[in-house]
């Protein structure tokens, strides 16, 4: 059934009292006042500064007084009309400033509303059964991140992208040959594990990809991968300024997750508690530059904390337990890392790389304690992190700190 619009309702009622224009002449009358009261407070003040003298009254008036009278008169006029123009041009202004006002949050609204209707697509997509759906869903979310009206709305598309590499998915089934009604089940759960794996490795390449970019709005973001497992990635070539990527307690179990030529600035990148267990954590040339930006820091009476909040590659607590991690040529500052009460069970970590590749800067905190706490073998440090090579570093520390404390805190 159609419903015919109403000519009037308390909505358009008010919509039209608000868009009315003013009433201007008590405005200007207002004015008028005001500048008069003005004049003439002034007019008593100089009176009073001379002590209120008699004016004598001449009994005929010339013709060249008269004159100046009606000049004055006209001046009159024509201040009170400059002061009604005066009224008018500040209400023009006004009521300019909200009609752009009022345009600008529709703007605002529409954008935030095409938004909303790209993401509830994107987001739904993202949740189909064929792959290919899948991962347009991805770019499409990427896209519509590149493109988010605030940071708030950003930071959604970002949640839900590491959301879903942070889903459980069962494993990789292992390859035998089988005859019979069997193999073509097996055959659809490894297509269905390879697309479900493409999926999550796009995901990771779209985030390194727009992380590359120093001046990308992805930057400056919390990127939370907590808990994922990971069977492979891209993180190739980063260039992190600002932000959070949160990799604590994932489990690192197959493939190759590269990092390599990354560079951390004021980023921070967290591994508390995970657990590489196999496959291959590459980072090969990355700068853990560790820039200061003391404004962010919490200060506290132990300068040693204060300090170490500059962290920004934080693997306290990890554990290496069969994975081959690669720190060849890594450049680590002052604050750059953290490897507090991390446990080497069994693996290969390799600092030491070969020739001119060693990792280079401080060796990071704590981890000259866990490697010579952990399984003899699993970690490959530096000569010049190593004491018995005459390096200078017998502790994780930089000569002349102060003993590090029990816990440091969180970077």
């Amino acid at each position: 059934m159609r419903v015919s619009p109403r000519t009037s309702t308390p909505g358009t009622r008010t919509e039209l009292h608000r868009s009315a224009p003013p009433r201007l002449w008590p405005h200007i009358l207002g004015a008028w006042a005001a500048t008069a009261a003005g004049v003439s407070l002034l007019g008593v003040g100089v009176l009073w500064f001379l002590d209120f003298p008699t004016i004598d009254r001449p009994e005929r008036i010339a013709v060249s007084a008269l004159d100046a009278i009606a000049t004055r008169a006209f001046a009159v006029v024509a201040g009170l009309s400059g002061i009604a123009l005066l009224v008018i041009a500040y209400h023009r202004q006004r009521n300019n400033n909200l009609e752009n006002l009022r345009a600008q949050k529709a703007a605002e609204r529409e954008d935030i509303k095409l938004f909303n209707d790209r993401f509830t697509a994107a987001y739904t997509e993202l949740g189909d059964e064929h792959a290919a759906v899948r991962l347009g869903a991805v770019h499409a979310l990427a896209h519509l991140a590149d493109d988010a009206p605030n940071r708030a709305l950003r930071q959604t598309c970002i949640d839900v992208l590491c959301a879903y590499v942070r889903m459980p998915y069962a494993p990789e089934p292992a390859h035998y040959e089988e005859t019979g009604p069997q193999t073509e089940e097996h055959h659809a759960r490894l297509l269905e594990y390879a697309s479900f794996r493409e999926v999550r490795h796009s995901i990771l390449r779209v985030v390194s990809n727009r992380l590359s970019d120093p001046d990308s709005p992805w930057q400056g973001h919390r990127f939370d991968f907590t808990g994922a497992v990971f069977d492979g990635g891209h993180f190739r070539r980063m260039n992190f300024t600002s932000g959070h990527l949160n990799f604590n307690e994932a489990r690192f179990n197959s493939g190759e997750v590269d990092f390599r030529y990354s560079r951390l600035g004021r980023a921070t990148v967290s591994f508390r508690r995970a657990g590489f267990n196999g496959g291959t954590v590459n980072f090969r040339h990355v700068e853990f530059s560790g820039e200061r930006n003391e404004e962010s820091w919490d200060w506290t009476d132990d300068p040693d904390a204060v300090r170490l909040r500059g962290t920004h590659a934080d693997f306290a607590r990890a554990r290496f337990d069969g994975a081959e991690v690669l720190f060849h040529d890594a450049r680590f500052a002052e604050t750059g890392a953290s490897f507090y009460r991390a446990v080497f069970a069994s693996g290969r970590v390799d600092f030491s790389g070969s020739g001119d590749e060693e990792a280079s800067g401080t060796p990071p905190f704590g981890l000259l304690e866990a490697a010579a706490e952990g399984t003899p073998g699993t970690v490959a440090l530096p000569r010049a992190w190593t004491p018995a090579e005459g390096g200078d570093h017998g502790s994780a520390y930089s000569p002349g700190s102060r003993p590090p404390p029990q816990n440091p805190p969180q970077g």
